[in-house]
Parts: C-alpha cells; structure tokens; sequence
C-alpha cells in the first residue's frame, strides 16, 4: 500500500508492527462510558446503568447510536428541564419534537404527559433510531416517527395544530422556521428551542417575536441556551 511505501521510506530506529484491532462500534463503545444525567426529573441513561434511577424519576434508556441526543449535550439537558417545566404547567394533548434526532425529547414528553407526539428528522438513519428508542422505552404507541424536511410533509397537516413544539436544532435554521412555527401552533401553545448559543439568543427571539411569539423563560447552560415562547 501507499502507506507502507512510505514507511519503508523514512529512517526508522525500530521496525514497524502490524497489530490487528477488532472489529468494534467504536461510537457505540465511547458512549458505554458515558454517565447518566439528570436533568429536572428525567434520568437519561444506557442499559449500563438502568439501576442507578432513583425513586420518582422519569428514565429515558438511550442506546448508543448515529443520531444526535444522548442527554449529555446542553442543549438537549436544557431542553428536558424546560420540558418538565411547561408540560406541567400548560398540559399539552399534541406535540411536535422537529429534528428529534435520537427522539429523547419526543420520548420525555411522551412518558411525562402521556400524550401523542409527532417525532421528525431529516436523517432517515436518525428516523430508525427514534423508533427503536420510542420501542425501547415503551412509548412507541405514542411517539410517531417520519422522515421529513422542516415542515414538508403531509403529516404536519395531518397532526397541526400543536399544543407544544419542541425544535433543538440550530439558530439559523429555526430562525427560518419562525413563521412556519406560527402556522402549525395552537393559538396559546408553546415553543421550546435550542441549538443556540448564548450570542445568538436574542436574533432568535426577535424572529419569532415578529410572528407574534412572546418570550418567557430562557435557560442557560454551558454556553447553549433554551428558549420557551408562547404564541
């Protein structure tokens, strides 16, 4: 090969050994070691550390995998304690996580709320891995899962309006969803985003202050922040 062209090449003190390495996930086998978090009542965990959930908690097994969301990322950890937050106050019946990524938001609302909600992404990889997580976690019946672009899909006219809308993707995208977001909530309903950074913070409201949301509560954490408006 190429390489060992190469090596053959340079003035070495010690000859070069081949070792095999096995056939492993190494993405599965980084996330084994993370630890579970805990954010608000939710207890995020892999099937390492199932038994480590304290009474009154509201576990969420993740399985290592492809897609975005193992809890350990700000923004998805602001994200569940915002959730828990308006779920109790406002008692959503419908709810949309847009970008679900590996569905643990889709799946804390559902498990908190016991309420459908539509779980969509780009990514059909990421798709596959929401409904093995929705099944994993016994919520399947509840957590729908489609592979869709932003709002393109006839599933949105289908399932809108939504009481609760919950989007952890990135500033500018979700500042291009602004006025799709006011078409597909219900008048009094929620948002939750995330993705942000804390520079970003008030681009991001103003755009959907222009489409009549108003701000309520921003959460900050590790640089990231979760925003909650209402419309």
């Amino acid at each position: 090969t190429r390489l060992t062209d190469i090596l053959a090449g340079l003035s070495l003190s010690k000859p070069i050994e081949r070792e095999a390495l096995p056939d492993i996930d190494w993405v599965a086998h980084s996330l084994e070691e993370l630890k579970p978090v805990r954010a608000g009542r939710f207890f995020v965990h892999g099937a390492h550390d199932r038994r480590k959930r304290h009474s009154g908690e509201i576990a969420i097994e993740i399985e290592a995998g492809l897609a975005f969301g193992t809890g350990h990322h700000g923004t998805t950890a602001g994200c569940l304690e915002m959730l828990e937050r308006v779920v109790r106050r406002e008692h959503p019946r419908n709810a949309l996580d847009l970008g679900t990524g590996s569905a643990v938001l889709a799946i804390a609302v559902a498990k908190l709320a016991h309420i459908p909600v539509l779980a969509t992404d780009i990514d059909p990889v990421a798709v596959r891995v929401a409904a093995a997580n929705a099944r994993l976690n016994h919520v399947k019946a509840l957590v729908e899962t489609v592979t869709a672009p932003g709002f393109h899909h006839p599933v949105f006219g289908k399932r809108a309006p939504f009481d609760l809308i919950v989007a952890n993707i990135l500033a500018r995208p979700l500042m291009r969803l602004a006025p799709q977001m006011a078409g597909h909530i219900a008048l009094g309903g929620s948002i939750v985003l995330s993705g942000i950074l804390d520079r970003q913070r008030d681009a991001v409201i103003s755009a959907y202050v222009g489409q009549n949301f108003r701000h309520v509560r921003t959460l900050h954490r590790e640089g990231w922040v979760t925003i909650h408006l209402k419309h």
